[in-house]
């Protein structure tokens, strides 16, 4: 098995246990929160997967170290990544996470990327119009692209909508070469 199919088990299954226990919502916000701290803290990455610590020792260091910042759930599922070392994919289970409650909660990704920044405004104007067309919560990620030339380039899904000056000179110059000159 991937180490990404096992990574999406693991967020699933602590996802599913999280709802029942603490809340789904919290579940993620805790996960996502140690992904971030063991992707600032290599020594703590390393901790975790090496073999001359015992898992009793890892054991109490995430209870003293996370006890503040995690719930019991949480914690218990750190152990569980440790004892299963399955640290390697801490990273992913997080990521896969953040998916999985996408999915669930109907949330859609959606990028959108322009020449140069956009302001607040002109993003909500954006986001009120793409979430009314396709319908769906949308979770926005804004990107600065120079290529574009100016214009905007959403993207929900698989779904890319190109209003970006590049574009429509790509299809300018392609109406172009098929007008024949006489």
């Amino acid at each position: 098995m991937s180490d990404r199919a096992v990574a999406k088990r693991y967020a699933e299954g602590f996802l599913a246990f999280a709802k029942e226990t603490i809340g789904t919502k919290r579940g993620l916000e805790e996960i996502i929160s140690f992904g971030e701290i063991l992707d600032k803290n290599p020594e703590l990455f390393k901790f975790m997967e090496n073999p001359e610590i015992s898992y009793a020792e890892k054991s109490v260091f995430v209870d003293a170290a996370f006890k503040p910042l995690f719930s019991d759930e949480t914690r218990e599922f750190i152990k569980l990544i440790m004892e299963k070392r399955r640290g390697e994919e801490a990273l992913d289970i997080a990521d896969e996470a953040k998916i999985f409650y996408r999915r669930e909660m109907g949330i859609e990704r959606a990028v959108i990327k322009s020449a140069k920044p956009l302001s607040q405004d002109i993003v909500l104007a954006i986001k009120d119009k793409l979430e009314s067309k396709f319908n769906k919560k949308l979770e926005f990620e804004i990107a600065v692209d120079p290529g574009l030339l100016g214009g905007v380039q959403a993207t929900v899904g698989n779904i890319v909508i190109d209003g970006s000056i590049k574009r429509k000179l790509s299809e300018l110059r392609e109406y172009l070469m098929e007008s024949k000159v006489d």
